[in-house]
């Protein structure tokens, strides 16, 4: 028997199952060349491995599944030797009595047992054949008093070429396991829950039951190495392994964070769409879509970006169980360029800024300072967005290594899973989270936290429905840029482009705030003109002749804090996030800006 146990805080998942071996199917047909499986027994070489409604065996065998210590599943038949109990089943020689059904007796063990009281979730146990085999669990929906028609369902591991699966009955939930080198096992699982069987019942739901381990996870190199980006001015970017990204976007993965995020914009959060055709407004005009708890604005937000982080490292580390490490955190906050892989040491620079420091001490001394944070969500907003005077941390670190011509850029948004850093640092982050829950006495198995787990789950899948729906991602190349003169495109444009283009590009930006990317300069100055800010209390983006009351002028020079910000949505931290003054806007750049200003901010000319 194989147990592999994934856990990671306050989730456990255990997956039980037995390799099967040798081939196999999962439609409940017979085979011939083994012995006949029948409900939730498992035929041996050659044998079917799903609930099917009869027991056929081959020329000799007469229907007999050959089956040592079985086990009773619930809801399931097998007339095994050396019969066992199951959980809420009653082992014999000739069949098996399932929790509240009828006990169908057979003469070589062919037929079903019909459970008329709904047998309980993971409450039965497994079969195993004699060469090889799946695992077959009761997993069936007995809240309700669902019927199993066929036997238990399947949560298994399969083993080279064979399928682990099952078609149950009703409200049955197989978890499929995983599959070996050449397997199907849930390898061709769906991103949005997994294809259905021939039942019409989708074969598998991870939310619930927890990510198989992915065939490609073999592949990969150990020890685990990420692989390399190198930019033309020299910077490296080390991305997640091919094998990795591609299974991210087999499950719309960077575009459902992207969403994500986008939503929680929509009511002044932190931003919002910019324009008919960026991403984010399209996700936006889906309002049954737009949450009630919108980003920075409360506790709720602040848990709810906790967890959903929380889900996708889980369902990483159960997908890519021999490569984890690839999502696992720093062991604390990286304070020294030593502390990060080689290829960013040399982006270190001179380190942190004192506010980032202060920050990270704090939490890393997290069961010192539990009286300063109320809820787990309120260390959540913390992280996520700061406070007055204090940077985001979060930002902070995405910022860091930001390389901006890397596919995987850490600082954009919509492309930033596939960034090993980002990992490293949502590792981080979890860990201290995990940190607080501990100290704070918080149950590993509370209710709650399953639940909102479960809830985050859904809700990406749901938003990759939308943008499956809606053709892809929805931001559209929009053409070739115009070509463009004037001071603020040949001035100050280029310090944006040098530095803001992982947070405030054409798709997704920080704040509703696009400066750099694939957007023309007539539109980065139109989104800034005599714009309200949204995370600057009652200051304008830009006011024409007044450098001091322009937000955007304010924040890079590192005067937002001492300027008179007023309100809940002031976030006066210093851009780009966490920057020392060696890594912000030089001294030139700056005297461009605010020239720019002074001269009325006037918008470029072109051809």
């Amino acid at each position: 028997m194989i147990r592999a146990r994934v856990s990671l805080g306050a989730v456990s998942l255990l997956l039980l199952g037995f390799a099967a071996c040798d081939g196999g199917n999962d439609n409940g047909t017979p085979t011939t060349g083994g012995k006949g499986g029948h409900g939730g027994s498992v035929a041996g070489k050659g044998g079917s491995t799903g609930g099917t409604h009869t027991g056929h065996g081959d020329a000799g065998s007469s229907g007999e599944s050959d089956v040592h210590d079985g086990h009773g599943a619930t809801g399931g038949s097998s007339g095994a030797h050396d019969g066992h109990d199951a959980t809420g089943g009653e082992g014999d020689h000739e069949g098996h009595e399932s929790t509240g059904g009828s006990d169908t007796h057979s003469s070589g063990g062919s037929d079903h047992h019909t459970a008329t009281g709904g047998s309980s979730a993971m409450g039965g146990s497994s079969h195993a054949s004699h060469d090889g085999g799946m695992s077959g669990m009761s997993d069936m929906g007995g809240t309700g008093g669902s019927m199993a028609m066929g036997g238990s369902t399947m949560i298994g591991m399969s083993g080279e070429g064979g399928e682990a699966g099952a078609h149950g009955g009703e409200n049955s939930m197989p978890m499929g396991g995983s599959s070996g080198v050449g397997g199907s096992g849930m390898g061709a699982m769906s991103g949005m829950g997994g294809e259905a069987g021939a039942d019409g019942m989708p074969e598998h739901d991870h939310c619930l039951y927890g990510e198989p381990a992915d065939p490609r996870d073999a592949l990969l190199a150990t020890p685990s190495t990420p692989d390399i980006f190198t930019a033309s001015n020299g910077d490296i970017d080390l991305p997640l392994p091919k094998q990795v990204l591609a299974w991210m976007d087999q499950r719309i993965w960077k575009a459902s964070h992207d969403a994500w995020h986008n939503i929680r914009r929509c009511r002044g959060g932190t931003g919002g769409g910019e324009g008919e055709a960026s991403s984010s407004a399209k996700m936006c005009a889906h309002t049954e879509l737009v949450p009630e708890h919108q980003e920075c604005k409360d506790a709720t937000n602040g848990f709810e970006f906790l967890v959903m982080h929380r889900h996708m490292l889980i369902a990483l580390r159960q997908a890519f169980p021999t490569h984890a490490d690839f999502f696992s955190g720093f062991p604390h906050f990286p304070f020294a360029a030593t502390d990060v892989p080689a290829e960013w040491q040399s982006r270190f620079g001179s380190g942190w800024s004192n506010n980032v420091i202060a920050t990270a001490t704090k939490l890393e001394d997290i069961e010192n300072h539990l009286n300063e944070f109320a809820t787990e969500g309120d260390l959540g907003k913390y992280i996520q967005c700061g406070m007055s005077g204090v940077t985001s941390i979060h930002g902070a670190m995405h910022f860091k290594w930001v390389v901006n011509e890397s596919p995987n850029n850490l600082g954009k948004q919509s492309v930033n899973l596939g960034n090993y850093m980002f990992w490293k640092l949502h590792g981080w982050i979890d860990g201290i989270w995990e940190r607080y829950r501990v100290a704070k006495g918080l149950a590993p198995d509370e209710q709650h936290l399953k639940d909102a787990l479960v809830d985050q789950c859904r809700e990406m899948h749901t938003l990759g429905d939308v943008i499956v729906a809606e053709g892809g991602d929805g931001g559209g190349d929009g053409g070739p840029l115009p070509v463009e003169h004037g001071y603020f495109h040949e001035k100050v444009r280029p310090a944006f482009e040098r530095l803001c283009v992982g947070c405030h590009s054409e798709t997704s930006p920080e704040a509703n705030q696009s400066l750099a990317g694939k957007i023309s300069s007539a539109d980065i100055v139109k989104n800034l003109v005599n714009v309200k800010t949204s995370d600057g209390g009652d200051f304008f983006r830009i006011v024409p002749f007044h450098p001091e009351e322009s937000w955007t002028y304010l924040k890079p020079a590192g005067l937002a804090e001492t300027a008179g910000c007023v309100g809940d949505t002031c976030n006066t931290q210093s851009m780009p996030p966490g920057a020392t003054p060696d890594q912000g806007m030089t001294t030139e750049e700056l005297g461009f800006l605010q020239q720019w200003i002074l001269d009325g901010a006037p918008e470029p000319t072109h051809d």
